[in-house]
């Protein structure tokens, strides 16, 4: 990119166990290279007492540009702290119904899989893409206006002997580079 934004893109990070985490880890890692780009924001961090401010996420949406939902994949879902951020950060009458706060922004995930890519084939082990059981944040990312730009999923973490710690570097790069491309 190299020039100044103005509006940053805001990573909004949740993971449960975010010490014990390699891959959303490193990632944040990486992201703090560019603090005049990227905004993290660690749901885990920002409420250690576990009570979302609806407000001020408001706040930090409102004021930023591109919107990237990174965490690792739950149960086939999101984990619960950003469930939550769900139900009390895109409310009636300020991101859909009456208002659409976050009309035609831009918005992406960035999920993290224990297990492989062929996993989440018709004929692997989950039978569908990690996209599909995804549905209902996409279909609330429909409800809100927004404009879902895709996502960036590193999968197979759990396989140490496969993804290293050199892997996962380069993936964080990588993610760098999908970060940029997709800012506004």
């Amino acid at each position: 990119m190299g020039h100044f934004m103005d509006k940053k893109t805001v990573v909004i990070v949740d993971h449960p166990n975010y010490s014990q985490s390699n891959v959303n880890r490193r990632f944040v890692d990486e992201m703090r290279k560019y603090p005049e780009e990227i905004l993290i924001h660690n749901l885990q961090s920002c409420y250690p007492t576990g009570v979302l401010d609806a407000s001020k996420e408001h706040c930090v949406l409102e004021n930023n540009g591109t919107i990237v939902l990174q965490f690792p994949f739950y149960w086939f879902n999101c984990p619960p702290k950003m469930k939550e951020w769900f139900d009390k950060v895109l409310t009636s009458n300020w991101a859909f119904k009456d208002a659409y706060h976050l009309e035609n922004k831009k918005i992406g995930l960035c999920i993290s899989c224990g297990s492989e890519e062929a996993a989440y084939t018709a004929s692997g082990r989950h039978h569908r893409k990690v996209e599909d059981y995804l549905a209902n944040i996409l279909h609330a990312f429909e409800m809100c206006r927004v404009d879902y730009i895709g996502s960036f999923i590193t999968y197979g973490i759990n396989d140490t002997e496969i993804v290293t710690a050199d892997v996962i570097g380069q993936r964080a790069r990588e993610y760098i580079e999908w970060l940029k491309s997709i800012a506004s």
